[in-house]
């Protein structure tokens, strides 16, 4: 293994968010949104096959000899060759961290129903391979909680999560290399209203600061040796930056300039919006989620498009010297479907695992960057 992944630090990080992370843990698929509020469908999954994949088994979906990576939910032997296989693919690739979910609800399914650790394996792969981990803790999104969790009162809600919390960060410790506390706090009641996120706390402006320092206070004492991270989706509004900055070591800053606006496949306005949260914070900072769906085409997304936006991405990050990382949202597309319908398009791998424009320009930019092709 080489030296341990930090955040902070003289190298700049290139990073990918793996979302569907039900995938490495032998978990069902959530089903999949039709209409938020109103309608729900189960998932049909199927094939996943690597770009070049390392295990020359013949892909059953494209027949071009891929690894062969999914896959019978359960399958212990499949789960662990398609984290070794993913481990690998991305280390080749030049990837130097993941951020990924780690979800209350995979490790206790119901309150009070018996912890397990269904991801053990995937960090240990991924340390492996010195791939860094950034793990999201606590994260709200209904998918990714425990049916009985209690939304609409907030003081229950906060009791319940430090204790799954708590248990989950003793567990891997330093193994995880950085903590994301919860997910877009800024954003909760948009969350809310598209169907991602369910209960009344969201609407309530109490519910940050309370979530946020009880998860920021669990890191802390149960693994001193991480660092904290915390992601604010930039949405066009005035942000009070040092109000989060309390709660991490690192500020990180999520993007979507295309999400309603197929044509803007630029990320120039992230110049102006991280040196607002430096010039606040002082802070390392992170461009830590950011994407453009490549679809569906009849919204005028294409795949095209979405390569251009990751230049454009890649440049904008990596030529300013107050970004210490880039995170691109997401490395695939699933078989769960989620709701706008743009939300099914940001991978640069399609569900099957081809590998779109998108990721061959990511792997492109990242080796420029590695050969001082682009300025710093």
């Amino acid at each position: 293994m080489g030296m341990a992944f930090r955040m902070v630090g003289r190298k700049f990080n290139f990073g990918i968010d793996i979302d569907d992370m039900w995938r490495f843990a032998g978990i069902p698929d959530p089903p999949s949104i039709v209409v938020p509020f109103l309608l729900s469908r189960p998932t049909i999954t199927g094939k996943f096959a690597l770009p070049g994949g390392r295990e020359k088994t013949r892909s059953e979906h494209d027949g071009q000899g891929h690894a062969d990576s999914l896959i019978s939910q359960g399958n212990s032997h499949d789960i662990r060759r398609l984290t070794r296989s993913v481990a690998l693919f991305l280390k080749d690739s030049g990837i130097d961290y993941v951020r990924c979910w780690f979800p209350w609800s995979f490790f206790e399914p119901r309150i009070g129903s018996k912890f397990s650790y269904p991801l053990d394996y995937f960090v240990h792969e991924m340390k492996k391979a010195d791939i860094g981990l950034v793990a999201v803790l606590g994260d709200g999104y209904s998918r990714f909680i425990p049916p009985n969790a209690k939304t609409d009162d907030l003081d229950s809600y906060v009791r319940q999560l430090s204790g799954s919390s708590r248990k989950i960060v003793r567990h891997y410790r330093s193994r995880i290399d950085a903590w994301q506390i919860e997910n877009e706090p800024n954003a909760w009641p948009g969350h809310a209203l598209a169907g991602w996120r369910s209960g009344s706390i969201w609407f309530d402006e109490k519910s940050q600061g309370k979530i946020l320092s009880a998860l920021y206070g669990i890191v802390r004492k149960e693994a001193p040796g991480s660092e904290i991270t915390i992601n604010i989706d930039y949405i066009g509004l005035d942000t009070d930056w040092k109000r989060y900055a309390r709660y991490c070591d690192v500020m990180g800053i999520d993007f979507y300039p295309g999400y309603a606006n197929p044509f803007n496949t630029s990320l120039s306005i992230a110049k102006r919006i991280v040196g607002e949260a430096y010039a606040a914070t002082r802070m390392p900072t992170y461009i830590i989620e950011t994407g453009y769906p490549s679809g569906p085409k009849v919204l005028a997304y294409s795949e095209q498009r979405q390569k251009e936006y990751v230049r454009s991405a890649c440049v904008s990050a990596f030529s300013d010297r107050r970004v210490s990382g880039l995170g691109l949202y997401r490395f695939a597309d699933s078989y769960w479907n989620s709701f706008p319908p743009m939300e099914n398009y940001f991978g640069l791998l399609t569900a099957h695992g081809r590998a779109k424009p998108a990721w061959n320009e990511y792997v492109r930019q990242i080796g420029l960057a590695r050969r001082n092709r682009i300025k710093r």
